[in-house]
């Protein structure tokens, strides 16, 4: 028996139901290429962050974000994701209206509890507490609010300063407290003029532990002393203490024999917070006197002098009767006058009146009798020799010289005049 070969029509209908096998793999297989979700959806007050995509297959992810003056909800999503059945995942709103950060303040922080928030949703409410170098204001409220127009409340100043104790006083100084003792303010040292500042120019209030308190202490003022004055020669300085401040002076004196060249007085001043003089000190110049050369005694002159009376028609006879006797001359104008008594009954009498005066004695003898004619009285007088016309000469210029060294040479002046005049006059009379 033969095994007959299977004829081509019999081949004919497998080669059929190949078309349909390749169809139906083809469907199955197109949801696994072709998955598309489509646009993410719409969410209220937000907006997707597309990025340039035009085709979301399975597994996008796109993510929103909050239109102007709405915030993102603390713990709500904001993100949508394409799934397998090309349908994006659920999502809620979660942009809402919220003012921004709250106010900071100079003078008090947001309390913690509040600070990691961002989302501050109208009516929101958030308290405060002061800052170091504060202190609480309990008639305020320490809290802001969100306002309708996402703004916060105004904030009062619930907080004030601290006050720096009273800083106290600088002897011979002072304190610039102009910008008060508060928190925060300065005040400034200085010195009253003739003093010198040691220490800090300024000091700070300034916080210290829970309280505030001063950054520096008071400086000192110490008095600012002159050098020791400039002595001079052929003089002194009278009163001469150990140290001069400020306005203090010194006045000089010449030794005798010397005259003032200069200001006699100088006085303690201040530059760049240094003591100096107010000026140089004077000279003391020699005066211009002849030597004092030491007294020789001489003799001197004694003239005796009677005047006689005689009637109106007879002339004065004048007898002059010179005597040389030792004499001391006097150092002052003394006068002395000795009168002897007459005889009773003799109707004569006589005095002696010796007058010493500007260094000449004078010695006058009187004797009066009853109408005796031809006599009325006899003068004795004694005129100065060379020796007693030099040292009254001296002492004069002498005196001349003392009253110039003390501004009196007007006075000196008039006293050479008054005692040359009289010496003139004397030797006019001789």
């Amino acid at each position: 028996m033969t095994v007959a070969r299977p004829s081509v029509p019999a081949a004919l209908p497998l080669l059929g139901e190949l078309p349909r096998l390749l169809l139906l793999l083809l469907l199955l297989c197109l949801p696994a290429v072709w998955a598309d979700c489509g646009p993410p959806p719409a969410v209220p007050n937000a907006q997707p962050a597309l990025k340039g995509l035009t085709s979301f297959p399975e597994n996008t992810v796109i993510t929103y974000r909050c239109d102007e003056n709405f915030m993102k909800i603390p713990g709500k999503q904001d993100s949508v994701m394409c799934l397998p059945d090309s349908q994006w995942s659920d999502i809620e709103e979660f942009c809402n209206r919220s003012c921004g950060a709250p106010t900071r303040l100079k003078f008090a922080s947001l309390k913690q509890l509040y600070i990691p928030q961002s989302y501050f949703p109208v009516g929101t409410v958030v308290e405060y507490e002061c800052r170091p170098g504060y202190r609480r204001d309990p008639s305020l409220l320490a809290k802001l609010t969100c306002l309708q127009n996402l703004k916060w409340s105004t904030a009062a100043e619930f907080c004030k300063k601290k006050s720096c104790p009273n800083p106290g006083e600088i002897p011979n100084g002072q304190i610039d407290t102009s910008n008060g003792i508060l928190f925060g303010a300065a005040i400034s040292f200085s010195c009253n003029t003739g003093y010198k500042l040691f220490g800090p120019t300024s000091s700070l209030c300034l916080v210290s532990g829970s309280g505030v308190q001063w950054s520096d202490t008071l400086p000192e003022c110490r008095e600012i002393y002159c050098p020791a004055p400039p002595q001079i020669d052929n003089g002194i300085i009278q009163g001469e203490r150990e140290h001069y401040g400020y306005r203090q002076s010194i006045t000089y004196l010449c030794n005798r024999g010397f005259t003032m060249i200069g200001e006699h007085s100088i006085y303690c001043t201040v530059n760049d917070d240094e003591g100096e003089w107010s000026g140089p000190p004077p000279a003391c110049r020699a005066n211009s006197l002849v030597s004092k050369a030491p007294p020789t005694v001489q003799k001197p002159t004694t003239v005796n002098v009677r005047t006689t009376e005689v009637s109106p028609t007879s002339q004065k006879t004048t007898t002059p009767n010179a005597q040389a006797t030792r004499s001391t001359p006097a150092s002052r104008t003394t006068k002395h006058f000795h009168k002897t008594t007459p005889d009773k009954g003799s109707g004569t009498s006589s005095g002696s009146h010796p007058v010493t005066q500007a260094g000449m004695r004078w010695c006058i003898h009187s004797s009066l009798q009853s109408r005796t004619p031809g006599l009325k009285r006899s003068f004795h007088f004694s005129l100065p020799s060379s020796w007693y016309y030099r040292v009254h000469v001296f002492h004069v210029d002498r005196f001349a010289w003392d009253a110039s060294n003390h501004g009196l040479a007007d006075l000196a002046k008039e006293e050479l005049r008054r005692k040359y005049t009289q010496l003139y006059r004397l030797f006019l009379v001789s």
